[in-house]
């Protein structure tokens, strides 16, 4: 295989960027109108919903480029829209349309598809039913710009085809880091995993220590298992050299730290005890060593209990307890990963001082309903049941003064 500096790489900016949650927009009655577009710049459509209904009513594609205002790489494309040879292309086959991340009502837009955007700026492509049917990187040239366009007009390069190519054995470089930032985009970690491995298995051993093999963990590698993250992990000196250059000093331990925390979010809770000791060697080398308990801990109290080690595990509540001791809301939850998880009884004495400390610490009522509910279970596991009703029926006062939803209030109160 031959291994280059590819513009997929090196050339596109190395911002992420998490969807957030945001409001529902408006329902909108949206009418297709002809346009007079714009022969020597893309026209774009304002509104997403009107931008979609178009795509459906012409049988056209929907472009939304993703972008940042602040973004530099997104900035240096902006100029190649208002040219003619691009105009003609994306107006006379697609209905067109600019998200900018930072608004939460565009943004939207994605989070209902769930899709991550793992950098920007982004070329995605929808059908007129809003179905993603290809993604694609671009650089600031006519020439990117312009590829990224055939390709998505061409069914059997879209991106919804890169799992049928992987499975017949195509294996070429570029393709392979095309198809591990689609599977990031669409949160297909299983897939991310196999192909971010096949990367690693016949990459050059010796070009570990690259800027190729850094940027290819950048862009592609969510899981601690693989080799470019171990190595990097080790190696973070180098890494940092390249972030310098580039202009993002520091920007390797975010990188380094979201691959941890990715990978905890998706197989954490299988995780092993001694695993949960090397992911917290992993959180120190990515420079948060102070973090690291508190951010494992609860796997540590699973995996103890898995391995039937429940003095340690409740060793971990005790400590997480300690350092929570002013937070109210959090000592609840220390309880209720114990009432959910412990399979004897000898934790609630240790739970029940956990929840008085938290009491006068908690003010909002939806807090005060939590923590009546495990103050129930508790007594229950206990055998006081005169106990467990009364702080049964505070849980469900306290939830409908929140207005939360009452379903498990009421199912505690009927057993």
């Amino acid at each position: 295989m031959k291994f280059k500096a590819t513009l997929l790489i090196l050339g596109l900016s190395s911002m992420l960027f998490s969807c957030g949650n945001s409001n529902n927009q408006e329902n909108k009655t949206t009418q297709v109108e002809e346009t007079v577009i714009d022969k020597n710049a893309i026209t774009w459509t304002p509104d997403i919903t009107e931008a979609l209904a178009k795509a459906k009513a012409t049988g056209k594609l929907l472009f939304v480029e993703c972008y940042s205002p602040t973004c530099p790489i997104c900035q240096s494309i902006e100029p190649y829209f208002s040219t003619p040879e691009i105009a003609e292309k994306y107006n006379g086959n697609f209905v067109n349309y600019k998200l900018d991340v930072g608004v939460a009502e565009q943004v939207k837009f994605l989070n209902d598809r769930n899709i991550y955007l793992p950098s920007f700026p982004q070329f995605l492509f929808f059908d007129g039913d809003g179905k993603l049917v290809h993604q694609g990187e671009a650089t600031a040239s006519t020439e990117s710009i312009l590829k990224v366009a055939d390709d998505a007009l061409t069914p059997e390069k879209r991106s919804g085809n890169f799992k049928a190519r992987f499975d017949k054995g195509e294996r070429d470089f570029d393709f392979l880091i095309k198809y591990g930032v689609y599977t990031r985009l669409i949160k297909d970690t299983t897939e991310n995993h196999r192909i971010a491995n096949a990367i690693f298995d016949s990459f050059p051993k010796n070009d570990l220590s690259t800027e190729v093999s850094w940027g290819t963990t950048k862009k592609v590698v969510t899981s601690i298992d693989n080799g470019f993250f171990k190595h990097w992990i080790n190696n973070t000196n180098k890494a940092a050299e390249y972030e310098k250059k580039a202009g993002h000093a520091g920007q390797e331990l975010n990188t380094l730290g979201g691959i941890i925390q990715a990978s905890i979010f998706k197989d954490g809770k299988t995780y092993s005890t001694d695993k949960l000791r090397q992911v917290k060697g992993y959180i120190g080398k990515a420079g948060a060593a102070d973090y690291a308990d508190t951010f494992v801990w609860e796997y540590e109290v699973l995996a103890n209990l898995r391995e039937g080690k429940n003095a340690p595990a409740l060793n971990v509540g005790k400590a997480m307890a300690v350092k929570y001791a002013q937070n109210g809301p959090s000592l609840v939850y220390i309880a209720k990963v114990f009432n959910d998880k412990y399979p004897g009884t000898d934790y609630i004495a240790t739970a029940k001082e956990w929840l008085t400390t938290a009491a006068p610490l908690l003010q909002e009522s939806n807090h005060k309903a939590e923590y009546y509910y495990e103050l129930a279970r508790l007594n229950q596991k206990a055998g006081d049941v005169a106990n467990a009703k009364k702080a049964a029926q505070d849980a469900l006062t306290q939830a409908k003064a929140a207005g939360s939803d009452l379903k498990k209030f009421n199912d505690l109160i009927n057993k």
